[in-house]
């Protein structure tokens, strides 16, 4: 994989697709009506954060339209990686940027604060790895409203994102909503949000939203040709569909083999009700020894379910790869639909369990799919 899959949305310096999205931004900048308040909302992994930090290099590097005396109207909202302003956003350092996210543990913040003590780097990939509250917190919202408060100096804007709006509580959520309302004047906030159905109506009736479309699945498979990935084009188009428009699950899929997984997970139910339960303890034993694996594994089988209820009355369901259909309409011939449904929404909740041995959890949802089908 090349080094655009190792970077963090704040380092990217491209942004493939998302064109129109893109230009409505710079059209509200050079009309001078983009400040205020927006929610990019769309599912996890299709580049709403890359755009967010996007726009923000281009509003603090931008001359203030108000005050641009040539006339001259930007045509790109991209930022060269010379740029000072680039380095700063990607560093998180520009003080006229604030990111709003869970924050970190406090013995991380210890840690984090003796290497700055002592002068030494903060290394990005030990910085991605620190452990963090599961939500935003209120404290972080004060935090937020302190920002929102300061003199900026440069073009005189300021830009906060919060990544990801989900993960606020309610009380960070209600600390937000006068902010939402009123922001100061060359202020923009950028809510970021992958289900929007998690946020307060408040919090949604007080920002303009974006909706950030996934990729369609040629596109997608076109986007990762073109980063080099050296992937069979059966294999590339299964992986299309199974990241559904996502770049960022397509690499997250790519790095664990989500492919040969996924394969691998529909074979138990080749024969199905019959079921390999050695073969079953054996794939457990091997493959989801890792962490990431095995939650991709409970992932994937989950979006298959759901995907075999979804395709039970369409006649031409587009098939994962060679065989999948055969083995998917073999359920739907086993199961009603409303039956498998409800069976998932189980599987779902047993797998968000963390009290429970989520490998042994796995080997359970086959097996209970087994003994319902009976």
């Amino acid at each position: 994989m090349d080094g655009f899959f190792l970077k963090s949305p704040e380092e990217q310096s491209d942004l493939t697709g998302h064109d129109a999205e893109q230009q409505l931004l710079l059209d509200l900048w050079n009309s001078g009506h983009l400040a205020g308040s927006w929610l990019f909302a769309g599912p996890k992994g299709i580049g709403k954060a890359t755009l967010a930090y996007r726009l923000a290099r281009f509003i603090l590097a931008a001359p203030d339209p108000e005050n641009d005396l040539l006339g001259v109207r930007p045509t790109t909202l991209s930022v060269p990686e010379t740029d000072p302003v680039f380095r700063s956003v990607a560093q998180r350092s520009h003080p006229a940027l604030k990111v709003i996210e869970c924050g970190l543990k406090e013995d991380e913040l210890k840690a984090r604060q003796a290497l700055i003590d002592a002068g030494k780097p903060l290394d990005p990939e030990i910085e991605r790895a620190r452990k963090r509250y599961d939500e935003i917190r209120i404290t972080d919202i004060r935090e937020a409203e302190t920002f929102l408060h300061l003199t900026v100096g440069g073009n005189g804007w300021r830009v906060m994102i919060i990544d990801s709006a989900d993960d606020m509580n309610p009380n960070a959520a209600n600390a937000l909503l006068k902010s939402l309302e009123e922001p100061p004047e060359k202020t923009v906030i950028i809510l970021i949000s992958h289900v929007v159905g998690k946020l307060l109506p408040t919090i949604r009736s007080r920002c303009r939203k974006l909706a950030v479309k996934p990729f369609e699945s040629n596109a997608l498979s076109d986007f990762l040709k073109s980063k080099g990935e050296d992937i069979p084009d059966a294999d590339l188009r299964t992986l299309s569909l199974l990241a559904e428009g996502s770049p960022g699950k397509a690499v997250s899929l790519i790095k664990q083999d989500g492919v040969s997984l996924f394969k691998r997970l529909v074979s138990f139910f080749a024969a199905f009700p019959a079921v390999s339960v050695s073969g079953l303890y054996d794939f457990a034993e091997k493959s989801l020894k890792d962490k990431d694996v095995l939650k991709t594994a409970q992932s994937l089988l989950i979006q298959w379910l759901t995907d075999v209820c979804v395709s039970a009355e369409k006649q031409d369901a587009a098939e994962i790869f060679a065989g999948e259909g055969a083995v998917r309409r073999r359920l739907q011939t086993v199961f009603p639909v409303l039956k498998l449904m409800d069976l998932t929404d189980g599987l779902r909740r047993a797998f968000a369990d963390p009290d429970l041995d989520q490998k042994q959890v796995f080997v359970n949802a086959v097996l209970t799919l087994q003994r319902e089908a009976g």
